[in-house]
């Protein structure tokens, strides 16, 4: 009986092993669709670490192995780029996990960007801005048109999109928050109606609140979030908020 004493405790060691899990993907730009070269990546509060692989990851791939199961958040980031996580679970059921994850270059400014398939981001800039009236509370609003020096400044058409809409949209802050998407068709209104310090007789480019399509966002990097869903046919309003207050306001035409 002795004798099959080691082979039992060699058999348990084995089994320990494989009860070990795995978890592989890559680091890539999300605003070029590319491998990162070179990042660091690791698994925070653990001894996993890129940096201790010989060579470093090349081609922006990792593995690392012999994981217990549980819970853990991926982190990755090179020099002028920004950080980037992704939460994984090792369970006994899922003990192989694939999971990528995204940074990009410190150049990128704050915005919206439209995803096209096989090229980089085009951003979205917005033409809209001088336009935006300053309203009291959490209402927003474009002028049509004002007069300045003499001039007419007539708003400037909304920016053609696909109707299913795929988008980077990075803050301007280092606020964690997540943000909210909303689309809401429009209407012309008389300024006199709102409180947006404008002249009275001016003609005002107003949200139909009772009407907004909620759009699904979520976080693709540090201070970048992933825009996605479908927009509603025509021209609108995109308002991107964050804790309650309105950091970005786009004049749409989805198609």
């Amino acid at each position: 009986m002795k004798n099959f004493l080691p082979f039992i405790a060699i058999g348990m060691l084995a089994l320990a092993a494989c009860e070990k899990g795995t978890v592989s993907g890559t680091v890539i730009d999300p605003f070029t669709g590319k491998a990162v070269e070179l990042p660091t990546v690791y698994i925070k509060g653990t001894t996993f670490s890129s940096q201790k692989i010989p060579g470093g990851l090349p081609d922006g791939k990792f593995t690392f192995e012999g994981i217990e199961p549980g819970s853990y958040t991926l982190e990755a980031g090179k020099g002028k780029y920004s950080k980037g996580k992704a939460d994984f679970t090792i369970t006994k059921e899922d003990m192989s996990v694939t999971k990528n994850i995204y940074i990009y270059g410190q150049e990128v400014t704050p915005g919206l960007y439209q995803s096209i398939a096989g090229t980089n981001a085009e951003k979205i800039i917005n033409n809209w801005a001088i336009w935006q009236a300053n309203c009291k509370g959490n209402s927003f609003a474009l002028r049509s048109k004002f007069v300045e020096n003499k001039k007419d400044n007539v708003l400037p058409p909304p920016k053609d999109v696909a109707a299913e809409i795929v988008a980077l949209y990075k803050i301007a802050t280092s606020v964690t928050s997540p943000i909210e998407v909303l689309s809401y068709p429009m209407k012309l209104e008389p300024a006199k109606n709102h409180d947006c310090g404008v002249d009275a007789k001016e003609t005002l480019l107003v949200p139909n609140t009772e009407k907004g399509t909620k759009v699904e966002s979520s976080y693709k990097s540090d201070n970048l979030y992933e825009i996605k869903g479908s927009l509603p046919a025509g021209r609108q309003f995109l308002a991107i908020n964050q804790d309650g207050k309105l950091v970005g306001l786009y004049y749409l035409n989805a198609k």
